[in-house]
């Protein structure tokens, strides 16, 4: 079993495909891609953090039509497009669990939000897996740790989970 991410899929959006110069013809093209390459990275065991913006203004049958193509355990950490809807909602879309706030995972010193968070100076340091900022670059200190999983920067496809501090960090005992 394998663990993935990736941010800001915005399903059926033009507006995605313009503002942020994807290159796509159309939103059938882009969700087919998208679709295909999460399929060829996450397999049926797999477990994939959504880091938020599903699709903007969706219904539950749009929703659930697409997730029910992609594989995997989906667990989706809600950004600003997908607060118009409760946990409740998305968790009747197809999600196996729905987090309205960031999560951290204290054995791997990881954090996953929609937004990008200020490090917090630790050592090990802390690596927040982000979206929301797209194919923008950091504009703003404290972020050394951030990763942008946002599809633009990833070629349109989930990333391993995995920090990159830890290659040479010991692990400590209590």
């Amino acid at each position: 079993m394998a663990t993935y991410v990736f941010s800001d899929p915005h399903f059926d959006s033009q507006n995605i495909i313009r503002n942020c110069h994807r290159p796509f013809a159309s939103v059938d093209e882009m969700n087919a891609v998208i679709i295909r390459n999460y399929n060829l990275t996450v397999n049926k065991q797999d477990i994939c953090y959504w880091l938020g913006d599903v699709m903007y203004d969706a219904s539950k049958e749009k929703v659930f039509k697409i997730l029910s193509r992609m594989r995997g355990r989906k667990y989706l950490i809600m950004g600003n497009h997908d607060r118009n809807h409760s946990e409740t909602w998305w968790l009747s879309c197809g999600f196996d669990k729905v987090f309205a706030h960031p999560i951290y995972d204290a054995e791997h010193y990881i954090l996953l939000s929609h937004e990008p968070l200020p490090e917090f100076g630790l050592n090990p340091p802390i690596v927040n897996y982000h979206g929301h900022i797209h194919n923008q670059d950091y504009d703003f200190p404290d972020h050394d740790q951030c990763i942008n999983v946002c599809l633009e920067k990833t070629d349109y496809k989930p990333v391993p989970l995995i920090n990159p501090y830890l290659q040479n960090v010991r692990k400590f005992s209590r």
